[in-house]
């Protein structure tokens, strides 16, 4: 059964409670699912091309500080998001009459966020004793926490199942700045200029997201902050800060204990498979987030048919990364070779068993929405920092012995811990692990 096929039977199913109020619309949230695959498929497309094309240009040296550089901007971000992507939409879908006081506090929030990171990042960078070319492309990379708080806006066309909007503006940015960059490479351009690349890559994004909104809206949100409003969103928002630093630590920390430990080079023949690895995450993650507010719906609504529609996404995600992890085995090493270039026949491996990561890191992303719709969020943040502190320990003892293959296996250990492991020791998450069950036992 291939996905929109999927997607059309979790719209066709009958909610057994009728009415607007107590039924949800899947067909709607099938056509927004559909927007928001169609518009990250293009991504993976760009991403993988674009990358590889950059990856071969650099050289696996270069390429690993641009890896490394952006590895440590992506802490920067973590924290200037604030959790939103799941605590804004679930706001703004509970209080949809409140929409400019929800949506106009967490931009502010997140734009002071940003500018405190931001400035923090340069305090604590320019204190160490890295080279001097490095402290300057973190710095410019860095300053794309600023413009985190316009992601707020792609928040809430998500929340009012508009995803058509975010998707359109994503792709033009994306377009966009895919041609910028095969510009450089064509131009033979410096590694300073990829990297000033990847910051305008948040900038063009921003600005396409504010004209879209004040085409089709208004900027009356941007007038509106409340501290009350603050306070609450703050109290779900921690707990999601540390659950995606978590999250990032045992999906980042390894690039930059492979800098510190290794070399720059082996963060470049790493990051190329981490690449490939990532260009297929984004499905599940994007299809859970797209079905957040239907799943919000129904937990409130139609428990019973909450739960089997939470069944049927663990499903189909879960398998579908098998399918990917099967196919990546078989092909790595040929595809590494012909995409990356010789020079990153030694990815290969590490392609091996980092895809096989993605079938837990799957379950963790359906896992994600339903701690977020259960209020579970400081459970999610505790287990999910356990296991980033695990996969730390695992870096230091695998990589002095197997290099960069010790940093796939650290990571495949925790995010097999993290995201099935754990539940089986916390009674709160039987009805979880149930589910997990029967999404990969039964085909009911």
């Amino acid at each position: 059964m291939n996905l929109k096929a999927m997607l059309n039977r979790l719209s066709n199913k009958r909610n057994p409670v009728g009415g607007f109020k107590g039924s949800v619309n899947f067909k709607r949230y099938a056509s927004n699912s559909m927007w928001m695959l169609a518009e990250q498929g293009l991504r993976i497309v760009a991403g993988v091309f674009v990358g590889i094309y950059i990856a071969r240009y650099l050289g696996p040296e270069q390429f690993g500080i641009l890896s490394y550089v952006l590895a440590i901007s992506a802490f920067v971000m973590v924290f200037s998001r604030l959790g939103m992507d799941a605590v804004l939409v679930r706001e703004l879908v509970n209080q949809h009459d409140q929409r400019n006081k929800v949506l106009g506090t967490a931009f502010w929030m997140m734009l002071a966020t940003g500018l405190v990171c931001f400035l923090m990042t340069l305090s604590i960078v320019w204190s160490t004793s890295e080279s001097l070319q490095l402290k300057i492309f973190i710095s410019i990379c860095a300053a794309s926490g600023i413009f985190t708080s316009f992601l707020a806006i792609d928040y809430f066309f998500q929340s009012q199942v508009k995803a058509k909007y975010s998707s359109i503006c994503k792709f033009l940015a994306l377009l966009s700045m895919s041609i910028v960059k095969l510009a450089l490479v064509f131009m033979e351009a410096e590694l300073f200029w990829f990297v000033v690349a990847a910051l305008m890559d948040h900038v063009v994004l921003a600005a396409i997201f504010l004209a879209a909104v004040l085409s089709r809206f208004d900027l009356g949100f941007l007038s509106k902050f409340d501290w009350n409003t603050a306070k609450e969103m703050l109290k779900s928002c921690w707990p999601m800060v540390l659950s995606s630093l978590a999250i990032l630590l045992y999906m980042r920390i390894d690039q930059v204990m492979i800098k510190n430990m290794l070399d720059l080079e082996q963060v470049g023949l790493y990051s190329a498979a981490v690449k490939i690895y990532e260009s297929w995450i984004v499905f599940p993650v994007v299809l859970t987030v797209s079905l957040l507010p239907a799943i919000t719906k129904l937990k409130a609504t139609d428990p019973q048919t909450y739960q089997q529609r939470l069944t049927q996404i663990f499903r189909l995600v879960h398998w579908l990364s098998i399918l990917a992890a099967l196919s990546a085995t078989i092909v790595a090493e040929p595809v590494m070779v012909f995409a990356f270039g010789e020079a990153y026949r030694a990815s290969a491996d590490v392609i091996s068993i980092v895809m096989w990561t993605s079938v837990f890191a799957a379950m963790g992303s359906v896992s994600a929405r339903y701690f977020n719709v259960e209020k579970m969020e400081k459970k999610m943040a505790a287990r999910t920092f356990v296991a980033a502190l695990s996969n730390i320990l695992l870096n230091f003892l695998l990589i002095p012995k197997y290099g960069i293959y010790g940093a796939a296996i650290a990571t495949f250990c925790c995010t097999f811990l993290a995201n099935y492991v754990m539940d089986w020791f916390d009674k709160e998450l039987s009805v979880l692990l149930q589910i997990k069950h029967r999404a990969m036992f039964s085909f009911k």
